[in-house]
């Protein structure tokens, strides 16, 4: 079927008139679909190439801007009837976007190009010649290229299926999909299945949708990636340099606003002791079961953190001595909650509380910080399992001048 758009003037438009009327405009669906999803393929291809000539490490998105443009091309190739030489880059790109594609999966999971995945890599280069050069061979360019397809795509999955991370099935089934229509396409084409029936290829849909999945994985990806960045693994609290960062924000907010905000430092009592007598595997459990009832027993508007070791901080907004010392009680009364099997040892922890007044004060996370501490080995001098409050004054300052001689 020729690949050209068929305009054809109404039917029931006269001679004198033979443009009168819009025209009809017939596009088979054979050519309809892989058209479309060439030109969708193509701007997606463009794009990664932007990206990555933004990120140049980003050899993925390379890979993938190759795949994009190898496939437009191939389904462009397959509009019509080619010449020789179509026919030829088309059996070639039979071979090598199978093996394209397996290799960019390969990247985006940073599994390693051991021999084993080099001499696979090898197979479609040493038949690319043997497919394209000669007129006899041509004949195999669908065996070929449906070999390939299974080489490829079986390694693909096998990759996937030993993965343990949480986006594997996700792409396991997007990596399926594409395989599945890529397989299908080529039967029909040559007859093996529905023999005589000219259908719209699955495979640009396919892709598009694969596409689609792999963003959703990426954007899974960068997600934990963040999350591990920013949070303590073993607590699951914010770590100590995401701590300090939204305290310094709270802090700045709190200093505009004019409002008040505690900060508090609390430690688990005789944890060396605890690891000592019980291993660290123990220690390692009430650190996280604490962590997880320091989540539990802050408000939403507070901020909870792991500062080091057995060190856990707080941040309480909007709060007065009163309702600071009660937050922090609060959370000390969950933290002698936890108990860990085998284990009779209660688990308590002291505490130190800071306070920033917020009008006319100015302070910054690190003296708060060391204040809080300083009341911390207060309430440790004086046998721990407590909360201290610092010494200086607690009401709220009325002038400049009243903070500068305290």
């Amino acid at each position: 079927m020729s690949p050209s758009l068929l305009l054809a003037p109404p039917a029931n438009a006269g001679p004198a008139e033979p443009f009168a009327g819009a025209s009809r405009l017939e596009l088979p669906a054979e050519l309809l679909v892989p058209g479309a999803s060439a030109v969708a393929i193509a701007t997606l291809g463009l794009v990664a190439l932007l990206f990555w000539a933004r990120d140049r490490s980003r050899t993925d998105l390379l890979l993938y801007t190759f795949l994009a443009s190898g496939l437009a091309s191939y389904l462009l190739l397959g509009l019509g009837e080619g010449s020789a030489g179509a026919a030829r880059a088309a059996a070639a790109l039979g071979l090598l976007l199978p093996a394209l594609a397996w290799l960019l999966l390969v990247r985006f999971l940073d599994l390693p190009l051991r021999k084993g995945r080099i001499s696979l890599l090898a197979l479609p280069a040493l038949a690319l010649p043997v497919v394209v050069a000669l007129p006899a061979a041509r004949a195999l360019s669908a065996p070929a290229a449906a070999a390939a397809l299974v080489l490829f795509g079986g390694a693909a999955l096998l990759d996937l299926v030993r993965l343990r991370r949480p986006d594997a099935a996700l792409l396991f089934a997007a990596t399926a999909l594409l395989l599945l229509s890529a397989l299908f396409d080529v039967a029909v084409a040559n007859g093996v299945l529905l023999p005589g029936e000219r259908l719209p290829p699955l495979l640009g849909p396919a892709f598009l949708l694969f596409t689609a999945l792999l963003l959703v994985a990426v954007a899974d990806q960068g997600r934990r990636l963040l999350e591990k960045a920013t949070t303590d693994a073993l607590t699951g609290l914010p770590n100590r340099a995401t701590f300090l960062e939204r305290a310094r924000r709270e802090l700045e907010r709190a200093q505009r606003n004019g409002s008040s905000l505690a900060l508090a430092m609390l430690d688990v009592d005789h944890f060396k002791r605890f690891n000592d007598r019980y291993g660290h595997p123990a220690g390692d459990r009430v650190l996280k079961d604490a962590g997880r009832a320091v989540a539990g027993a802050v408000r939403g508007i507070d901020l909870a953190g792991r500062y080091g070791g057995e060190e856990l901080v707080l941040l309480l907004v909007d709060v007065d001595a009163e309702a600071a010392v009660a937050a922090v009680e609060r959370v000390r009364a969950a933290i002698a909650e936890v108990r860990l099997p085998h284990v009779p040892d209660a688990v308590t922890a002291s505490a130190g509380v800071a306070l920033h007044h917020g009008a006319f004060e100015r302070c910054g996370v690190a003296d708060l910080i060391r204040r809080a501490d300083a009341a911390l080995y207060r309430s440790k001098a004086e046998g721990r399992d407590r909360t201290t409050l610092e010494a200086r004054g607690t009401e709220r300052p009325t002038s400049p001048a009243e903070v500068r001689y305290r």
